[in-house]
This record gives C-alpha cells, sequence and structure tokens, in this order.
C-alpha cells in the first residue's frame, strides 16, 4: 500500500523524550520542544495489535511522514513521542515505508492524554 503525499493531513509533533531526576528522589518527565511536521496517522490493524502484544511491544498507531534530514529511522528512536490531538505516543520503531527513501513509518503505543 503506498502512501500519496495528500494523505500527510494530520499536524503531529515529535519531541525526544528525557527522564531527569528531581529534588524529591523521583523522575521528572522533560520533552524537547520537538519537530511540528504533516503525517498520515492511522491505527495499526488487529493483526499487528495483537502480534506486538505477544512481544510485549505494543503497537497501537502508525503516523508516516515525509523523510529529512531531521527525521529518519536513525534519528527517530525509543527515545522519541509523537504527540497528535492531545495524546502522546511513545516510539516502539521506526522503519522505512515499505522500502522507500522518501518516507518514513513510526510505529507507536498510544500512552494517553497529555
Amino acid at each position: 500500500m503506498t502512501t500519496d503525499i495528500n494523505e500527510f493531513d494530520k499536524r503531529v509533533t515529535v519531541r525526544r523524550w528525557t527522564d531527569v531526576p528531581d529534588s524529591g528522589f523521583g523522575i521528572e518527565q522533560t520533552f524537547d520542544e520537538g519537530l511540528r511536521i504533516w503525517a498520515k496517522v492511522e491505527p495499526v490493524s488487529s493483526g499487528i495489535f495483537f502480534g506486538s502484544k505477544q512481544l510485549e511491544q505494543s503497537v497501537t498507531h502508525r503516523f508516516t511522514v515525509r523523510r529529512s534530514s531531521q527525521i529518519t529511522e536513525a534519528l527517530v528512536t525509543a527515545e522519541h513521542v509523537v504527540e497528535y490531538a492531545g495524546d502522546r505516543y511513545r516510539v516502539k520503531r521506526t522503519i522505512a515505508l515499505e522500502g522507500r527513501r522518501d518516507r518514513v513509518a513510526i510505529d507507536a503505543e498510544l500512552l494517553g492524554a497529555i
């Protein structure tokens, strides 16, 4: 299945997630400013969802984006989150979409509302 360039119709933000110690001996989650980009957003199929559950790597959504110097499968890692429509998603894996060099698929797990 190919992605038409016109399907990149949702604005998402990709942010780096860092846990830092706070003064109360806990952990504080911090996120960088991030990069706002256009994406195609879709829930994954039930087969992918349940297959990922068996591997304890829940994947609930796929964000398809244009490759750029800042968005590649090597640069967007599990240390990132995607924010969209008031929800935050933890990146589980990033791959070249269908082997194409102009698009990147970001598989992520819904964490909840921001």
